[in-house]
């Protein structure tokens, strides 16, 4: 009887501690991961309940029934962490490529091709000069560069970037410039071949169309690249891609850059690219020299939430529909932005246009709910339907596809087919807005 008893304390005791983990963190992020209905009651009503069951079954049940509810719920949850393990042992590989982990072999082929350089974040880049002010802030990445997007079995995927550092053939620009992309990893081709990218999508299929996404990128930095880029190609289209999956965070980081919030003004200067010479060389040497250095599994444990997702069971319960988005709140810049960029385009008589990206997790489970992932998207929708601007919502051609998944590569971004028919719906909705697209690629008999 005894020994029943502790160990139904132990084991209920453990459990209990573990499930009051997950409402403890929400009770402390309110407004993050409890405010809202679905939140709450996943984060803090349902594991709380859940947890105090197994205490009070723990010191109040017969110490047989107490003992077999703790050692199967405690047997359950070895099973889970089993599954975490299996799964994030699996990531590793696609997370050590992602961060750009390459065999000796492949590192001693690159350094005869000439100096290379991983990739970066102008976020990165702009630390790395002391930008103090958006006229000479580095906005492009290295013209002429080869710059690594991944390296998946240890071999690399790179683009040469173009004369202004991005990932785009040099003749893009001997035509006049039909649809500019602004945008993360997504318009950059993050981990996709040569050809296969968004933007070369969308050059197979007729248009002049130049990427113009550097990773990391969000709203305001995209709206800063359109005022030093806009003018120089006057493009008849310009497309800001939106990430689900994190744009809403980098933007209100991004406002916290007073240089870069200036971008807001209506006289804002948003500087040349000789104007940001200077600072885009220092960078370049810094990151030339940072990209000698091997990437090990330690740069995984220290550069991402690793560990931190793989106790909270990250993986296992994404798989089962039970992750939540953190909550969004409304931007109030977020409307002045896209007002901002709408009225740069237009400054040239340029349509603007939105492609909204949905992340992976929305179709991983039968069980997601679209109430606790639908809240960024309704703030987008509403403050573009504010300003009057075209959305390209791939969310619902997404979710109409039999394999929604296949849209997307093992790590989380587009997949050739997800490139593809991203181009697809975007040549369809500016030609539904372009009679000239119209007639190009929809001919009437």
């Amino acid at each position: 009887m005894l020994t029943s008893r502790k160990i139904s304390i132990v084991t209920c005791t453990l459990l209990a501690l573990y499930l009051l983990l997950s409402p403890g963190y929400a009770l402390l992020n309110f407004n993050e991961f409890g405010s809202e209905t679905p939140h709450f009651l996943r984060y803090v009503l349902i594991p709380s309940l859940i947890g105090v069951g197994f205490l009070l079954v723990g010191w109040l049940a017969r110490p047989q029934w107490a003992a077999i509810a703790g050692l199967s719920g405690l047997a359950a949850l070895v099973a889970l962490f089993a599954f975490e393990a299996l799964l994030t042992f699996q990531s590793v590989p696609v997370r050590l490529a992602m961060l750009g982990q390459l065999s000796d072999e492949s590192r001693e082929t690159l350094a005869r091709s000439g100096k290379v350089v991983r990739g970066f974040t102008l976020a990165r880049l702009n630390n790395i000069a002391g930008t103090d002010s958006l006229s000479n802030a580095v906005l492009s990445g290295f013209p002429n560069a080869k710059v690594i997007l991944c390296t998946p079995g240890g071999k690399s995927v790179t683009y040469t970037a173009d004369r202004y550092g991005f990932n785009n053939p040099n003749q893009i620009y001997d035509s006049r410039m039909e649809l500019m992309l602004l945008g993360d990893s997504f318009v950059e081709g993050f981990c996709l071949p040569p050809g296969d990218d968004l933007a070369s999508r969308l050059r197979d299929r007729g248009l002049v169309a130049a990427s113009m996404g550097i990773r990391g990128n969000g709203p305001l930095l995209e709206l800063a690249t359109l005022g030093r880029f806009g003018q120089m190609f006057r493009p008849r289209h310009v497309a800001m891609v939106f990430f689900e999956g994190n744009d809403w965070d980098n933007f209100e980081n991004e406002l916290k850059q007073p240089w870069l919030r200036s971008a807001l003004a209506p006289n804002a200067d948003f500087g040349s690219q000789a104007q940001a010479s200077k600072p885009l060389q220092l960078a370049r040497t810094s990151l030339e020299e940072a990209s000698q250095e091997p990437i090990t599994f330690m740069d995984l444990v220290t550069r991402t939430e690793m560990l931190r997702n793989f106790f909270a069971l990250q993986l296992t319960l994404t798989r089962l529909g039970l992750v939540y988005p953190k909550i969004a709140r409304t931007i109030p810049e977020f409307r002045d932005t896209l007002r901002q960029a709408k009225a740069i385009t237009r400054s040239w008589g340029g349509r603007f246009t939105i492609v909204y990206v949905p992340r992976v997790d929305r179709f991983m489970s039968r069980m997601s709910t679209d109430q606790a992932f639908d809240q960024i998207r309704t703030l987008v929708l509403e403050a573009a339907a504010a300003e009057g601007i075209q959305v390209i919502d791939l969310y619902e051609a997404f979710r109409d596809e039999h394999t929604p998944m296949r849209m997307y590569a093992p790590d989380s971004h587009f997949s050739r087919d997800g490139a593809s028919v991203a181009a697809d719906l975007i040549v369809q909705n500016l030609a539904t807005v372009d009679h000239a697209f119209a007639d190009r690629f929809y001919p009437t008999n």
